[in-house]
């Protein structure tokens, strides 16, 4: 959870800008922020909005990296348990493949309402010195009502699709790493 909090604080810069820049497309043409690129991006932001800008939502981001690691690593390891306690797996690639995707469906259930808030805050205009957000939590509170509950976890399956191959890849890998230290070391 910590190395998730501190990287994703020091990453927070590059998420703004990339937040703002895939989101140009949908705002209005007289809204748009049209940066030509990160660089511009970045400079614009500083120079525009203050340099504090870029840390902008960096504590829901921070929250949302670490319940991702929280996640994704304590469902990978019940899963495996699990797995291994029912005797049908052995620990081999093919429980690890069905513990990461498991994992993959835990993270992407818990971590999407925190994304949303996160990128809501990032994303968001202040008209006349009033932020539309006061954060994260007011965030949650307005998507809920205006929206309804389930909306948290509108666009699962896109999601899903962006963090499975990750932490499929991340948890067969580990373990492969792991299999060969025992083995080699």
């Amino acid at each position: 959870m910590f190395a998730g909090a501190v990287g994703s604080f020091f990453g927070s810069p590059a998420e703004i800008s990339l937040i703002r820049m895939t989101s140009d497309g949908r705002l209005p043409l007289a809204e748009r922020r049209n940066y030509t690129g990160i660089t511009n991006a970045l400079t614009r932001i500083v120079r525009e909005e203050g340099v504090l800008t870029l840390w902008r939502g960096v504590l829901p981001t921070m929250g949302r990296a670490m319940v991702v690691n929280a996640a994704q690593l304590a469902s990978y390891s019940q899963a495996k348990q699990f797995l291994l306690e029912t005797g049908f797996f052995k620990d081999n690639i093919g429980c690890h493949i069905v513990s990461s995707t498991i994992s993959g469906f835990v993270t992407t259930a818990a971590s999407m309402p925190v994304d949303m808030a996160k990128t809501r805050v990032q994303s968001m205009k202040v008209i006349n010195g009033v932020p539309e957000y006061k954060g994260s939590i007011d965030v949650l509170v307005k998507v809920i009502k205006n929206e309804g509950v389930f909306s948290l976890w509108k666009g699962f399956t896109p999601y899903l699709l962006r963090l499975l191959p990750h932490t499929l890849i991340t948890f067969v890998v580990l373990e492969q790493l792991n299999k060969s230290y025992k083995k080699y070391a």
